[in-house]
């Protein structure tokens, strides 16, 4: 069976993919299809730095803005959206070009997903017990009793009670679940192009986009989106920038001290970025030029 292709535009932020994405596009007939896990979200335009309604009018784009900020889009959420508009494209005879700097969509998306059962109600309120009665160490030991090896951070509240939740449902720990993975989508050529990485001119980037999305209206955009009261359990509070002008709104930092740490911040999530890439051993297979 011939491989179907798939182009993967990946990298840290700033690093002009969605630029590269449209230059495509002008030569190919394209659908652009978002892989950012904060650009899902119809909340913060501005913030996620998501491409504007004139360059979306350019050429088809999907998985832009799909959700509201009370949602929380799962990995396993994104691979089914992005599954169906990958199929979609192929079926209307255009090229499919994922955009984003997200690692765990693009690994799951090549690698495939672990298909762990469901966990019930019953089990998460016995672990809720468990970790009131016991505290968190408690279930992390249990953990480290059933994989000495595993990788969780024991202070990484979420992980662990999901990990002791699929050890106390199944009798099997996460990671051996993970271990096997079911493939999204099968015979697919993954033509992966990362843009060349300066990570000085990366910062610089990163730093001058704020300042344009603080004159273009990221405050009152941050504004609207804390008059919705999400709890800080949902995804889209977590974007660079909202907690920061959240500050600034209430008067405990300056609006300097308030671009300043957002830059800081995006700074250290373009490091993070980039160590996940180099950890993962992601590396561009094509050459550009052929489509632009």
């Amino acid at each position: 069976m011939a491989q179907k292709k798939v182009l993967v535009l990946f990298g840290p932020t700033a690093s002009g993919k969605s630029n590269i994405a449209l230059k495509i596009s002008a030569n190919v007939k394209a659908t652009i299809i978002n892989a950012d896990s904060m650009q899902v979200y119809k909340n913060l335009r501005i913030l996620t730095s998501r491409p504007s309604e004139e360059d979306e009018k350019k050429v088809e784009h999907k998985l832009y803005g799909i959700m509201d900020g009370m949602q929380n889009c799962s990995v396993a959420s994104w691979l089914g959206l992005a599954k169906e508009e990958i199929h979609i494209s192929w079926n209307q005879n255009t090229l499919p070009i994922l955009v984003g700097g997200t690692g765990m969509y693009l690994k799951s998306l090549i690698e495939g997903i672990s298909e762990i059962p469901s966990i019930p109600d019953s089990i998460k309120l016995e672990t809720e017990e468990t970790l009131e009665n016991n505290g968190l160490e408690y279930l992390y030991k249990t953990l480290i009793e059933s994989n000495k090896h595993t990788v969780i951070n024991k202070q990484d509240k979420q992980r662990v009670i999901r990990a002791f939740n699929v050890l106390k449902f199944t009798g099997k720990s996460i990671e051996e679940w993970q271990k096997v993975n079911k493939k999204i989508l099968e015979d697919v050529d993954y033509e992966i192009y990362i843009p060349p990485i300066d990570r000085e001119k990366l910062y610089k980037a990163s730093e001058e986009r704020f300042d344009e999305m603080f004159k273009k209206g990221a405050v009152e955009e941050v504004q609207g989106l804390l008059e919705q009261n999400l709890g800080i359990h949902c995804s889209v509070m977590k974007a660079i920038g909202v907690r920061e002008i959240q500050r600034y709104l209430n008067n405990e930092i300056s609006e300097e001290e308030c671009v300043n740490l957002s830059k800081k911040n995006t700074r250290n999530y373009i490091k993070r970025q980039l160590t996940w890439i180099r950890g993962n051993n992601i590396s561009s297979n094509i050459d550009i030029k052929k489509y632009i």
